[in-house]
């Protein structure tokens, strides 16, 4: 069907809505994405009280966004979340009469409160029930309407209105079966004179039914008419409830008033331009909150460093004795035959070796000094452009040696998740790249701030992760290419430094790909008769 001008405004409005949200999204990380929809919840919910019921609709769906995709890692916080919003936003189709998108957020509402492993309150599963059983109502659905209902009342049994609604929608079926009686017994005997009867009958029926409800019509206009004649609100109840909510507002901004009078003395005693506007106020203080998010990410992240360089130093420990001990044991001459089934987990080995060998890798070419000039703080000489891999975010999964037959090699398993974090970054060639945990927490201690390094090595231009979602030894890849998932999530501002940089990057994978090809020999071989 051809679209009308305002359908075609309308479709690019929302596409154009929902491409902002996403990139608002995209720069978020999960603990952000859930402040975020938490907050927008609770202001979706403010606009619901006030009656603004389009501004609450958006914040639901913006929210809903932000946490739809959440990690298996956020589950629980994904649902507790999910599941209210979805059913908010039905509340608000409902309120507006869209009882087709108010049935389908139940249904995605439903869809998680139903997962015994979701464990959503048995509430919250009869709220999505209910409404959606109202939407099904108001589409004329009413036998799936009255299973909805029916479900409620399993869940909640005293509950009064879903009583009324599933007395309403009986009758509605009873009355339609009724009408199917009628029409199916004329048919079967082919009378005529019945049919028209009936089909008479019936029209006098509707005809009663519309004066009914045209004398109802005027019984409520007229009482209308007559508080309106009284100088009665029709809204006063609703005026009365809403003046708690608005004297919160105006407190709440009072407070951030104060705040930004306060803010401007302090920057005016630094040399800083104050903040007349009250609404570049709020954009500043939303900017510093990011900031300071992302502050405490990037220090938590050093912390995490700590512990992990620690269990290294643990791994590389427990690797020389494993080298010295097995010395000992092929001095010792030969070893008993082995059984015909043996398996051994070299776990600790696969992990200790792989990280060995990727942490620091690392790439470098020249750089012009031209380039070498637009980073914070360049090098004064020899300035070169390097990559290296700089963390094993993630190594999950298990190695073993499996031998079966004495006579025959054992069988040499892995199966692992392996993301790494990279970075390029412009350095001189004497210096050293990498940084250890200990090195950025002394930077950190001599900044003015004490803000924590924003990454492990200077002057950063890219930087990002890799994954290997199934580096095992059931895909061994024919060309000694595993399948890389790169993401970057930093990048300079100079376009010429930025291409140099993705260049330097490509190698480094390059350079990965040749280092797990590496450890699977070195794997095969180390434990290829021990």
């Amino acid at each position: 069907m051809t679209r009308s001008f305002q359908e075609y405004q309308q479709e690019k409005r929302e596409r154009e809505w929902k491409d902002k949200v996403q990139a608002r999204k995209a720069i978020l990380g999960n603990a952000e994405r859930v402040s975020r929809a938490s907050s927008f919840k609770e202001i979706g919910n403010e606009k619901f009280k006030c009656g603004n019921l389009l501004e609450a609709r958006d914040y639901y769906r913006e929210a809903i966004i932000y946490v739809e995709d959440l990690v298996d890692a956020r589950r629980k916080e994904r649902n507790e979340l999910l599941v209210p919003l979805y059913s908010n936003l039905a509340q608000v189709y409902l309120r507006n009469g869209d009882m087709e998108f108010a049935e389908e957020v139940c249904g995605k509402a439903l869809q998680i409160a139903e997962l015994p492993k979701n464990a959503v309150p048995s509430g919250l599963r009869a709220k999505a029930l209910f409404r959606r059983g109202l939407a099904r109502k108001g589409l004329g659905k009413n036998e799936e309407a009255k299973e909805d209902f029916q479900a409620v009342l399993k869940l909640q049994p005293d509950h009064q209105e879903v009583l009324k609604e599933l007395a309403s929608v009986r009758a509605k079926l009873a009355e339609a079966a009724r009408e199917a009686k009628v029409a199916w017994g004329g048919f079967l005997q082919k009378e005529a004179v019945k049919r028209d009867q009936a089909e008479e009958k019936r029209r006098l029926e509707q005809r009663r039914k519309e004066r009914l409800a045209k004398a109802q019509e005027r019984q409520q206009m007229q009482g209308a008419f007559e508080k309106l004649s009284k100088g009665k609100m029709l809204y006063e109840a609703r005026e009365k409830e809403m003046e708690p909510v608005r004297k919160k507002e105006e407190e709440k901004k009072q407070t951030l008033e104060l705040e930004q009078k306060l803010l401007n003395i302090i920057d005016e005693s630094k040399g800083k331009e104050k903040t007349e506007d009250f609404d570049e106020f709020i954009k500043q203080k939303e900017a510093r909150a990011c900031e300071q998010s992302g502050e405490l990410q990037q220090k938590k992240k050093v912390l995490d460093k700590v512990k992990k360089e620690e269990q290294w130093a643990e791994d590389d420990a427990w690797r020389e004795q494993r080298v010295e001990h097995r010395k000992q044991i092929e001095a010792a001459g030969p070893r008993i035959t082995p059984q015909m089934w043996e398996a051994k987990q070299v776990d600790r080995w696969c992990r200790q070796r792989l990280r060995d060998l990727l942490v620091p890798s690392l790439l470098q070419s020249d750089l012009a000094p031209d380039l070498a000039q637009q980073v914070e703080d360049p090098p004064k000489e020899g300035p070169v452009l390097r990559a290296l891999v700089t963390d094993v975010l993630k190594l999950e999964g298990d190695a073993s040696v499996i031998r079966l037959n004495p006579q025959k090699r054992p069988l040499h398993y892995f199966d692992y998740f392996l993301k790494l974090e990279w970075e390029v970054h412009v350095s001189s060639r004497e210096e050293s790249s990498y940084r250890t945990a200990e090195a950025l927490i002394s930077v950190a201690a001599k900044d003015a701030e004490q803000k924590a390094p924003a990454s492990v090595a200077k002057n950063r231009t890219l930087g990002g992760t890799v994954k290997i979602r199934e580096f095992s030894s059931e895909e061994l890849p024919a060309d000694g290419q595993w399948p890389l998932v790169v993401k970057v999530k930093h990048r300079h501002e100079n376009p010429s430094l930025q291409e140099l940089s993705q260049k330097l990057a490509e190698g480094l994978f390059q350079e990965v790909q040749e280092l797990l090809s590496r450890w699977h020999e070195e794997y095969t071989e180390y434990w290829g008769s021990d």
